[in-house]
């Protein structure tokens, strides 16, 4: 882009769409160039050659009104402007631009010159020769429209195979592959190595609660670059972008329109709706991620405002507080509430001796649950594949005019979500079938040993196990309130039920 501080007579101007069109300023140049010579304005150097890109169809085109239109209304003496042809001045009969150079040929003020459409426009022009320049800017528009309807076709053609049309998101990368000297490359997305295992770690991360911000200093920590520059810039709006694109799971948005893609996914639904769950409670609960370990990080909530509790320490003392500056809930010391957290460990502590009877008893019932599995798998299937037959027969009524595609479109898109929540499931029956037996004998080993493991512990630790152990935790005038979680509140009650340590038939039921 070149300009002149000087007041223009003549103004040569150029102009490109976007960046990757400026290979055609050279040819524009010339013929500009050329027609100067031809009106020998070369030869008194009386003109000033303009090129930028910029489309045509802005609403405010910065640049042409900076460099063109300013001038041209500074000027104190009659000026010329040149474009190579009418569709370089403009696409849009009704633009604010155009509206304003032909009231400058109106006055007297301007010439306007089209070479290589042979129209040159002033004052004086008849009307047919305004016919031609409106009709010239018309067939600009027609143009320029004809061919986003054919990309647009062609994008969805390319959509429903599968197909992105953008640029690859984060963890992918676009690639061109040359099969020979004469064809042209073939265009395709793969996983980018380098970087896909980071898309991976950050939704993990997400999963068990922390906030983008920090996802970010982690990623870049471990060693994340980005794919333009090699620099390790990742924004926590970039994390935000990643945790909400379905792609990443096998789902393409173009337009508001959902479409499953080709390629292979870095995770599975289930984290990723695993992190929209984190997405909704942080949402709710209006709370941060706190880099200090405490006992109640994140666990608990006010009992008079909703609001989060966070914890922050004062000399030697840990003292409790709610999020809501407004809101009249003391401030509580951690010690007045950690021995009601405390009295619970020792009550689900599994007596001595039996954790091996009633892992046994377990394993015996181990067929059952095996059953139970199968035959809700079983089930999830066989839903599934009854929705195939209703879409396809919904597709048949399509066919037959029996619907309007509107209908269609509607009624199949709430089938297809509702075979993928049937994916999910099929997905968490078939890893409980595989973990129920190691997760049972787990807990039953957690309960044996967890008051030793909560002396043990540091605060981030014991936070995660009070976490597991109870929910519901809210803090209400000094005292705290909580649920106490499956399967834990059945080893208090049959303490309660049992009458000595040893009544292994009552454990083992």
């Amino acid at each position: 882009m070149t300009s002149n501080k000087q007041t223009p007579t003549t103004l040569l101007v150029a102009r490109v769409s976007d960046v990757e069109q400026r290979k055609a300023l050279p040819a524009q140049q010339k013929r500009l160039l050329d027609y100067a010579k031809k009106k020998r304005w070369q030869e008194k150097k009386d003109f000033i050659y303009i090129e930028f890109d910029e489309t045509a169809f802005k609403k405010n085109r910065k640049t042409f009104n900076e460099l063109v239109i300013k001038p041209l209304h500074e000027s104190t003496k009659p000026s010329i402007v040149v474009f190579d042809k009418i569709d370089r001045f403009s696409r849009d009969s009704s633009s604010d631009e155009k509206a304003a150079l032909i009231r400058l040929c109106e006055l007297g003020k301007l010439e306007m010159h089209f070479p290589s459409d042979n129209l040159f426009f002033h004052k004086n022009s008849p009307a047919s020769d305004k016919f031609r320049l409106d009709i010239g800017v018309s067939l600009a528009a027609f143009y320029s429209a004809s061919i986003r309807d054919n990309v647009k076709r062609r994008f969805e053609e390319m959509l429903s195979k599968g197909i992105w049309v953008h640029r690859a998101p984060i963890g992918y990368k676009n690639i061109a592959m040359q099969t020979d000297i004469l064809s042209r490359p073939i265009k395709d997305i793969v996983v980018d190595e380098h970087r896909a295992h980071y898309v991976v770690r950050a939704f993990e991360l997400r999963a068990q609660g922390m906030p983008y911000d920090m996802i970010a200093k982690e990623l870049v920590k471990a060693g994340y670059t980005s794919r333009k520059t090699g620099q390790t810039k990742l924004t926590k709006a970039m994390v935000e972008k990643m945790m909400n694109n379905k792609f990443y799971y096998g789902v393409m948005t173009h337009n508001g329109q959902e479409y499953k893609h080709k390629y292979k996914p870095l995770i599975d639904r289930a984290l990723f709706n695993r992190c929209q769950l984190v997405k909704d409670k942080r949402k709710s609960m209006k709370t941060k991620w706190d880099s200090l370990d405490f006992n109640f990080n994140d666990i608990v909530r006010c009992g008079k405002c909703g609001r989060s509790i966070s914890s922050f320490r004062s000399k030697q003392w840990v003292y409790l507080k709610c999020a809501n500056p407004q809101c009249d809930n003391p401030n509580t010391a951690e010690s007045l509430v950690l021995g009601s957290i405390e009295a619970l460990i020792k009550d689900i502590t599994l007596p001595e001796g039996l954790v091996d009877k009633v892992v046994d008893e377990l394993k015996k019932n181990h067929d059952d649950q095996q059953l139970y599995y199968a035959q809700s798998i079983e089930s999830v299937r066989q839903e599934y594949d009854n929705i195939d037959k209703k879409i396809e027969n919904w597709f048949e009524r399509l066919v037959d005019d029996r619907i309007s595609p509107e209908k269609h479109d509607k009624i199949v898109e709430a089938l297809t979500q509702r075979q993928e929540q049937l994916n999910d499931q099929l997905d968490v029956l078939t890893k409980g079938n595989k973990d129920f037996q190691v997760t049972a004998s787990y807990l039953l080993d957690l309960v044996s040993r967890v008051e030793e493991l909560f002396k043990l512990a540091d605060d981030g630790q014991r936070s995660k196990l009070i976490g597991f152990l109870v929910s519901n935790l809210q803090l209400n005038d000094k005292n705290l309130s909580f649920t106490i979680n499956y399967p834990f509140n059945k080893i208090i009650e049959t303490k309660e039920k049992s009458q000595n340590d040893s009544d292994s038939s009552l454990w083992c039921g």
